[in-house]
């Protein structure tokens, strides 16, 4: 798997600590649901922001990952770009929020 050939959606949420959700495209296949949080806890990065991949809840109340990337170290990369792609998101967000022009 290529990550610079991955594609990421970022909607920009804002709600309490929910700040945005995203979808990765990984060629023909779209996975979305992945959410962006604020957390007490720096990650690799020294953000304080987590992401969780997409899960589903049973009946006893457990929640199931839907996606799942057993090396650590893909996750990372994905993780990292799902980050990465969340600030530019979040930038042009507050930009067109205030009505600012980025040349200024």
């Amino acid at each position: 798997m290529y990550i610079q050939k991955i594609k990421i959606n970022i909607k920009i949420i804002d709600h309490k600590r929910l700040k945005g959700i995203a979808s990765v495209d990984f060629g023909d296949f779209r996975v979305k649901g992945f959410r962006i949080y604020v957390s007490e806890y720096k990650n690799d990065r020294g953000e304080e922001l987590w992401i969780i991949p997409p899960s589903y809840k049973d009946s006893s109340g457990s929640y199931h990952p839907i996606f799942y990337a057993p090396d650590k170290n893909l996750w990372k990369q994905i993780e990292f770009k799902i980050l990465d792609e969340y600030h530019k998101a979040s930038e042009e967000h507050l930009i067109k929020q205030f009505d600012l022009d980025k040349q200024h």
